[in-house]
């Protein structure tokens, strides 16, 4: 039986600004990147390796990509004519890629000690690159998700009230790990929420303080109350060829968002697996036909490196847009 959330009590959406700066996107960039990039395994790796959480917190004296540079990244959105950029600031693991004040286990806690949120903030602010965040409401780390279900709703608002505060005009936020769609089987009991999230009163949080921001949740149903588009994982609007989104499109705008290499979100080690430009290209024309804006995901190295074959493959599906005549569309 489906149960979704109620969150008809949402006052706020984001502002007819906000709305037209989305819809005029055309393609953004997005990154899935934090500690699952250390052991090159994938996002699930913990969760497939039933990593205990006390191994998995190893991760963060492995982690120093010290060839990371914020102004490269965002001149890469740039270059391929992306408008926006979205970055994982915490996964379902529960490590934050942000200085948090609410956790001891976040990346300035590493031997990289630098908060590379707050680098990305800027060098896309001197560009004018949309700045989205992607937050996984699930939580395999904070243990208020199994024992203290409200502690743990104050403390994933918390984290989103430091979200909007800190890092200037943020383009939205897209929230993930909400899979009212999926059955919850045994071996998947710890993915269970312990209750209601308040929906509600965070889009209310997120819109109040930034008013333009459009938020979003990866749910695979139809928008809810305070939501502002509807996203379609690894699909187009309607299609469900993955198997897990909603046939159902709303009448909000629209994202699709695919990943460049076939390896998964996260960085795989090991021979690349990356999508020619005519396909990426095809996601981008296909998405503006269903008057969808075009997410498309790299994953960068431990070392903070956009992979060279990640990033010649956008650069090459830029340029065939545009010997196609075709400037990176918008659903205007």
């Amino acid at each position: 039986m489906l149960i979704v959330e109620d969150t008809s009590g949402a006052e706020l959406q984001a502002t007819p600004e906000g709305v037209a700066q989305f819809r005029a996107m055309g393609l953004g960039l997005t990154v899935h990147w934090g500690l699952p990039a250390v052991m090159a395994l994938g996002g699930w790796m913990r969760y497939h390796q039933r990593i205990p959480v006390h191994e998995y917190e190893k991760l963060v004296e492995q982690f120093n990509p010290t060839r990371f540079d914020a102004e490269a990244w965002a001149a890469l959105v740039a270059e391929i004519g992306a408008r926006a950029f979205l970055i994982t600031t915490k996964h379902h693991d529960g490590f934050c890629m942000y200085d948090t004040a609410l956790t001891e286990y976040k990346v300035t806690n590493t031997p990289f000690g630098r908060d590379p949120i707050a680098e990305l903030a800027e060098a896309c602010r001197r560009r004018g690159i949309q700045l989205y965040f992607y937050y996984s409401l699930l939580d395999c780390h904070h243990p208020g998700y199994r024992t203290n279900w409200p502690a743990y709703v104050e403390y994933y608002q918390g984290q989103v009230r430091e979200l909007c505060t800190r890092y200037g005009e943020l383009g939205g936020i897209v929230f993930d790990g909400y899979w009212p769609r999926a059955e919850v089987a045994p071996d998947r009991e710890h993915f269970r929420p312990g209750g209601a999230w308040d929906l509600a009163g965070t889009y209310d949080l997120i819109h109040a303080l930034q008013p333009k921001a459009m938020v979003a949740n990866n749910h695979h149903v139809l928008p809810l109350k305070g939501e502002d588009y509807q996203v379609f994982e690894q699909d187009f609007p309607g299609e469900n060829a993955a198997g897990f989104n909603t046939t159902e499109v709303g009448d909000l705008p629209l994202a699709a968002w695919f990943i460049v290499n076939y390896r998964g979100w996260y960085y795989f080690q090991g021979e690349q697996q990356v999508k020619p430009a005519d396909q990426l290209a095809k996601y981008v024309l296909e998405s503006a036909k269903h008057k969808a804006i075009c997410w498309l995901n790299v994953g960068p190295t431990p070392d903070g490196d956009i992979l060279a074959e990640e990033a010649e493959a956008l650069r090459s599906t830029s340029s065939l847009l545009r010997r196609r005549g075709a400037s990176i569309p918008t659903d205007d």
